[in-house]
């Protein structure tokens, strides 16, 4: 196998590989650092260690974890690949072993049997003083908060029935549950899915299996105080295609994306689908639910938001029709109908990685942030109004924006957002910290790393 390393097909073009880990103590700061930060900035993404493949996507690198330490003025910053099954064979072989993503049929003959599909390259994800590296088709990966080192796969003492778990789990504010859920939980591939709940002491207290109307992409969904909502992209997966050696997955412009709504006390043999058709989601911001009336804030595309999958015909997809816009979509419990009742998008809000204040996740909010072509924006629900911090090397720069607030008690959106920008044109890396409420206003503070960041999907604050 050849030892070229290509770029990498991604959702912002094409991106190059790294292939390192580093740790930078006392990092260089720009301005001053906020003192209400004192704790870590966990993110995790995705790196391949070995060439890439023609036609190779980003989903399918190898997970690495970094981490921003903040300490009385002071950030330190380290990054470790996971040391996933697959990530070591291939470093004993010193070759690239694995082919296509979720494809064994693409794989080097001596990989058979192994854990080939996880890479825990998606959520950098911190729950009951244990942190973990989420890839949804897979369990987790458990790390050391402090060092990175990888302690192994988490099954919560064998307790987890499915065969993986989400990589966009959801945290309850007020009970500190973690909410998630398994696509393809028996990997059966034919819709089967499973709530799941953990309790903030980290033990399972729900797992239920369900079937959705079809097979197809499931990446993130959302609770509210009185409701769950599995949303189920019309990406739909087929095994003889696979055994082929084709793509996992294909977009099918014939299918609505489908919305399944349970009570949250209740069960899964109460889900309502509801169709959205020519709707495509990828991530959600939040929701809430108000009377008979769900409403679900999610980027929303007219067509296959994941533009380097074909379509089941073999067509590309055309990029116009996977630019998302920040949306409302509004479902009526009381409705005769299966559809839903309006999608409302937020004005001017195209882009993604969504985010808002977590302390009002599940429950009527404000605030939310996102990356949008020109940088990062703050969007008010309130008053429709969205405010923009401009990044000059957007939209390729700005990685997803995760807010702080200043204090456990501060009103919402009163407190910091953290983003990390490629600043590709020097080949560096920046922490841009900015106040939340002044979010067109100059960054508070910028940390610099002596090199460019690979990109990462999803991270969170933990404070100390």
């Amino acid at each position: 196998m050849g030892s070229e390393f290509k770029k990498i097909e991604s959702f912002y073009g094409q991106l190059n590989t790294f292939r390192f880990e580093a740790d930078v103590y006392d990092c260089e700061v720009f301005g001053e650092i906020p003192k209400e930060l004192n704790g870590r900035y966990y993110r995790a993404g995705p790196d391949r260690q070995y060439p890439t493949l023609d036609g190779d996507i980003v989903i399918n690198g190898d997970g690495i974890v970094s981490m921003f330490r903040f300490e009385n003025g002071h950030v330190d910053f380290k990054s470790r690949y996971v040391k996933t099954e697959r990530l070591l064979n291939e470093r004993a072989a010193r070759r690239r072993l694995y082919g296509k993503y979720r494809n064994p049929y693409t794989d080097d003959p001596s990989t058979k049997g192994t854990a080939r599909d996880n890479t825990a390259n998606t959520y950098g994800f911190y729950h009951h003083g244990r942190l973990f590296a989420l890839r949804e088709d897979s369990p987790p990966y458990e790390l050391d908060p402090d060092t990175l080192e990888t302690l192994g796969t988490c099954d919560f003492d064998g307790t987890l029935a499915a065969v993986g778990m989400t990589a966009h789990p959801k945290i309850d504010p007020v009970t500190g549950e973690w909410w998630g859920f398994s696509l393809f939980s028996q990997k059966k591939f034919d819709g089967d899915m499973a709530l799941q709940v953990i309790d903030k002491d980290g033990k399972f207290t729900r797992q239920e299996e369900f079937h959705a109307p079809y097979p197809g992409l499931s990446h993130d969904f959302a609770v509210t105080r009185e409701h769950v909502i599995f949303a189920v992209m019309p990406l739909t997966v087929d095994l003889d295609r696979v055994r082929a050696g084709g793509d996992f997955y294909a977009f099918d412009p014939a299918l609505p994306s489908m919305w399944g709504i349970m009570p949250r006390d209740g069960s899964t043999k109460e889900l309502r689908w509801f169709k959205a058709p020519g709707k495509f989601s990828g991530h959600i911001m939040n929701a809430y639910t108000e009377g008979s009336k769900v409403h679900v804030d999610a980027t929303i595309s007219a067509g296959n938001g994941f533009r380097f999958y074909a379509d089941v015909d073999g067509n590309a997809t055309d990029p116009r029709d996977a630019i998302a816009t920040v949306s409302r979509l509004t479902f009526d419990l009381l409705s005769n109908g299966d559809e839903v009742e309006s999608v409302e998008p937020f004005p001017g809000a195209i882009g993604e990685m969504p985010r808002c204040d977590d302390r009002f996740q599940m429950s009527r909010y404000r605030y939310g942030f996102m990356k949008t072509p020109e940088g990062i924006a703050r969007l008010d629900w309130d008053t429709g109004v969205r405010t923009v911090h401009a990044i000059p090397d957007a939209p390729g720069g700005a990685q997803e924006p995760v807010f702080v607030p200043r204090s456990p008690d501060a009103p919402e959106g009163d407190g910091f957002v953290l983003c990390v920008v490629n600043r590709n044109a020097q080949n560096v890396a920046d922490l841009v910290i900015l106040d939340a409420m002044a979010m067109d206003g100059p960054a508070l503070a910028t940390v610099r790393l002596p090199f460019n960041q690979h990109m990462s999907f999803h991270g969170m604050y933990v404070p100390d």
